[in-house]
């Protein structure tokens, strides 16, 4: 069936599929040969071609006959009908085709010369070959450059032991200085100022006392010593700095 179906592609392209879905009927030895009726459902869709006749040029040898058997199917408006086989004359009436083995399949050319039928050389070859193609070779080696260690933990990977890192000496500049001591006086004036606040609305204190008391302060916050002071006072302050570990 696959070498009728390649030998009559051009008259009925859908024959394989009509060989798949179809089932035998009537099956009859003529004595010479065979005649297999083919039943195709009627409402498969055929294809726009609609031959009707006999065709087919597929032989092959068959049980222990000398000869080979003809075979050629039936179409009718494209639709597959039965199945033809002629023995040219030899006697098959002894002969189970059901169960007879046969090979040596070929087809005819137009000048009538006999072509093996090889189903393996029939097929596309299958895209997935071109997939498994690959080159097996080592590429270039990469380059690379080396980490280079940054940092305590880094430094800490590299000599092992904490004990190892060397101490990050932390010294006091003035800048951090000048801006603790800004702020200390920052916070001293502010206290000042509530504690005038109070001192005016509460306890009934003259606000002229008040401003000359501020004004004695603030000659005082001016004198170098004082502000030296201060800044003791805030380094302290800073090195008493809760700091979470």
């Amino acid at each position: 069936m696959a070498a009728m179906a390649h030998d009559v592609r051009h008259v009925a392209p859908d024959l394989a599929g009509q060989f798949e879905e179809s089932l035998p009927g009537t099956r009859r030895n003529t004595g010479s040969g065979l005649f297999t009726e083919v039943i195709v459902s009627s409402r498969r869709p055929l294809s726009e071609a609609r031959a009707t006749g006999v065709f087919g040029t597929v032989h092959a040898m068959v049980g222990d006959l000398p000869d080979p058997i003809a075979f050629q199917v039936e179409l009718r408006n494209g639709r597959l009908l039965a199945l033809h086989g002629d023995a040219y004359g030899q006697d098959t009436s002894a002969m189970d085709f059901s169960s007879v083995p046969f090979d040596q399949v070929f087809t005819l050319n137009d000048q009538g010369d006999s072509i093996a039928f090889d189903p393996a050389a029939l097929m596309r070859p299958s895209p997935l070959l071109a997939l498994q193609e690959h080159d097996d070779s080592i590429g270039p080696e990469l380059s690379y450059s080396p980490l280079i260690n940054r940092g305590p933990l880094e430094r800490l990977q590299d000599h092992g032991s904490p004990d190892s890192i060397e101490p990050v000496s932390e010294q006091p500049s003035a800048e951090v200085d000048s801006e603790a001591v800004k702020s200390l006086m920052i916070g001293v004036w502010v206290v000042v100022a509530v504690a005038a606040f109070l001192a005016v609305t509460l306890f009934r204190v003259s606000f002229f006392v008040v401003v000359i008391a501020a004004a004695w302060l603030g000659a005082m916050l001016r004198k170098p010593a004082v502000r030296a002071g201060l800044a003791r006072a805030a380094k302290a302050l800073g090195s008493a700095e809760f700091r979470p570990s």
